[in-house]
């Protein structure tokens, strides 16, 4: 593993871009955040994309499926393919399944992501390592 990484947070919220900036400090990291209304990314590549699965209007699908675009345009252009992370409330149990089922390589509760950043990142980027994200990592 470098001795960075660069994560991509797909969210409206302020507050949480704040958290995951913090915890990425630990991992070590650099955080891009990208709102909703953002076209593409300044930065990458990415090796974890993390999707907030709190916004508005959007369902979890097409959430994971912009995480996707981006993680396939990148790894077209000879990046490491990234690992997609997806976070919302414990009790979004309907969010969460959707997001798994769309593709994300992991999905967490908010809590467990903010709480542990570092070592959610480490579980998902060793399972990709072994061939074995699913969703439930």
């Amino acid at each position: 593993m470098p001795d960075s990484i660069s994560i991509l947070l797909l969210t409206p919220d302020l507050m949480v871009s704040s958290r995951i900036a913090g915890g990425a400090a630990a991992i070590p990291a650099t955080v891009e955040a990208l709102g909703p209304a953002a076209a593409a990314p300044r930065g990458g590549p990415f090796a974890v994309i993390v999707v907030d699965l709190q916004v508005n209007g959007r369902t979890a699908t097409a959430l994971v499926e912009r995480a996707k675009g981006v993680r396939d345009g990148q790894t077209a252009a000879g990046a490491e393919r990234a690992a997609i992370i997806a976070f919302g409330p414990h009790v979004a149990v309907d969010r969460l399944t959707e997001a798994a089922e769309a593709g994300a390589d992991l999905v967490v509760s908010r809590g467990e992501l903010l709480g542990a950043l570092p070592a959610v990142v480490e579980r998902v980027r060793s399972a990709l390592a072994k061939g074995s994200a699913d969703g439930s990592v």
